[in-house]
């Protein structure tokens, strides 16, 4: 853990997969269902990389992978397909989280999503969590040219709460996703939900959910 500049903090921005809902592996598994859907082998080392990785950069490969065939168009549309028909029944909240951003909005402390998923994916999630209405600003991978590892998605939450990416505090759990938030400047705490500590790399605090007593400490600290 590094030094904790609460201070300087004027707003939170979460990431979606792995942050605020645990859902990696339903990415994974409907990946693996459009290949069986299509009788082809995904790519060595694909599910590993897609973790933090927006659809629309993973079909790519795909397509190039499997020639083009299906399109691209159909990849994208029936992975989305298997991923919402698991999501529902084998995605699960990430403990503390909800109350954490409950009690940031009670405080005023604005907050906002950043994601390279889509708004379909995200926005019933965050309606059955009753926290779709709290958020300042929800950025998916429509929002941006650039996705996740590039810093534009932060940059653009950022923008949207009216404070400099160096006032936020991102919350991430992807290599994607923290190379993403750091490129942007924002302060870091990594949410150990896929990765250990040691593969996220530096940040102020390193969790495995939002009941971490160090995490509510320092969380309850900003807007004060």
């Amino acid at each position: 853990m590094t030094a904790m500049p609460l201070e300087n903090i004027k707003a939170c921005i979460f990431d979606f997969d792995g942050t605020i809902i645990v859902s990696e592996h339903v990415h994974m598994k409907a990946w693996e269902d459009l290949a069986t859907e299509e009788e082809k082998d995904l790519p060595v080392g694909f599910l590993e990389e897609s973790v933090g990785m927006s659809d629309l950069q993973l079909v790519k490969t795909l397509a190039k992978a499997w020639s083009y065939s299906p399109s691209e168009e159909r990849i994208l549309e029936r992975k989305r397909h298997f991923y919402l028909i698991r999501c529902p029944n084998e995605s699960s909240v990430v403990p503390g989280v909800v109350e954490a951003i409950k009690d940031l909005v009670s405080r005023q402390v604005p907050v906002a999503i950043a994601t390279s998923s889509t708004r379909d994916e995200v926005e019933p999630v965050l309606q059955r969590l009753g926290v779709a209405d709290i958020f300042q600003s929800i950025c998916t991978v429509e929002d941006v040219a650039h996705p996740k590892p590039h810093p534009e998605i932060y940059q653009l939450a950022a923008t949207r709460l009216g404070v400099r990416p160096v006032d936020c505090l991102a919350f991430e759990d992807s290599i994607a996703g923290v190379s993403s938030a750091r490129a942007a400047g924002c302060a870091l705490v990594t949410m150990q939900t896929l990765y250990s500590e040691e593969r996220l790399g530096p940040a102020l605090l390193s969790v495995k959910d939002f009941k971490d007593k160090r995490l509510m400490t320092m969380m309850r600290a900003i807007g004060r």
